[in-house]
């Protein structure tokens, strides 16, 4: 009679990585859903009189072609607001769908740095509708161009389940354009949570670093491959690609945005119980002036 084998006992080291790893796999995969973004009112604030008001609307007109023909425009100049609360004001009885403006508006005697300026500072805290901002700032515009908006990217470290991200880029994109799903973890945070994990004895560092950083990049491949899949079956004539890395974000956002043809940024700027802005979206908004960006 053969002697029964002898199993090995699972380590407490084991275990945990068996509950991380079963966590992870119970977690449903989120699934995008298109929705077409409806604009039907779009405010252009200047700091400048009527004739550079209509000027700047006939550029948006051209960078975004399909809001030249559905939505109606309304421009707001130097002369109709004194302080943010005149604009506040202005806004909420508009109640535009969009607002066109630049960074560091009236304010053409200081040009700040690293700031957007009081009144668009405000406004992303204050009013929940998005602000597209131009390039450049407001006493040093860089023009749009003649062109229409054909490259957007999406720029987020939470990329999963954020419908309305990508589909307010999508909005943004004309016919035929690229989408640039990018999703970066911050990978100096993701340090500093291994270093917390390797003071856990029970827990082995190595298998747990490997595990986590597959699901962190997992999650939002598998979102990405759904918008895509989504857009696909929606018949949006669009082509979107993802990156999805571990890296600094300011910094690799920066790169990307060098290293692609990008005519707008799209980001998020707060969550729902969440006055300021992000600070990535932030730091992106006073960093890469040179693009246009929607803040939602």
């Amino acid at each position: 009679m053969s002697e029964p084998r002898n199993h090995p006992v699972p380590s407490r080291s084991d275990e945990a990585i068996d509950e991380f790893e079963s966590i992870f796999k119970r977690s449903e995969r989120t699934l995008y859903h298109y929705v077409d973004v409806s604009i039907r009112k779009v405010a252009v604030i200047t700091d400048g009189d009527q004739v550079m008001a209509t000027e700047l609307s006939n550029d948006m007109k051209r960078f975004l072609p399909h809001l030249a023909e559905q939505a109606e425009w309304q421009y707001v100049t130097g002369d109709q607001y004194q302080n943010v609360n005149d604009l506040l004001r202005i806004m909420a009885e508009s109640n535009p769908d969009l607002i066109v403006t630049s960074r560091c508006l009236d304010e053409s005697s200081l040009v700040p740095q690293h700031t957007l300026g009081v009144y668009v500072d405000v406004m992303t805290q204050t009013l929940s509708t998005p602000i597209l901002l131009l390039p450049g700032t407001a006493p040093q515009p860089h023009p749009l161009g003649n062109r229409a908006c054909e490259g957007v990217m999406v720029v987020t470290d939470n990329l999963a389940g954020d419908d309305q991200l990508v589909n307010h880029a999508v909005a943004c994109t004309a016919a035929k354009g690229t989408v640039w799903l990018c999703h970066v973890e911050d990978d100096v945070l993701f340090r500093r949570y291994l270093e917390a994990i390797g003071r856990i004895p029970e827990i082995n560092t190595e298998q747990a670093q490997e595990l986590i950083a597959e699901q962190l990049v997992a999650i939002p491949t598998q979102y990405a491959q759904s918008c895509i899949d989504g857009l696909k079956k929606a018949g949006v004539d669009r082509t979107i690609e993802q990156i999805v890395e571990f890296g600094h974000q300011v910094n690799r956002y920066r790169q990307l945005v060098a290293r692609y043809p990008v005519d707008l940024l799209v980001t998020n700027t707060k969550d729902k119980d969440q006055l300021a802005m992000h600070g990535i979206a932030y730091a992106l908004s006073v960093e890469l002036t040179e693009v246009a960006q929607l803040l939602l």
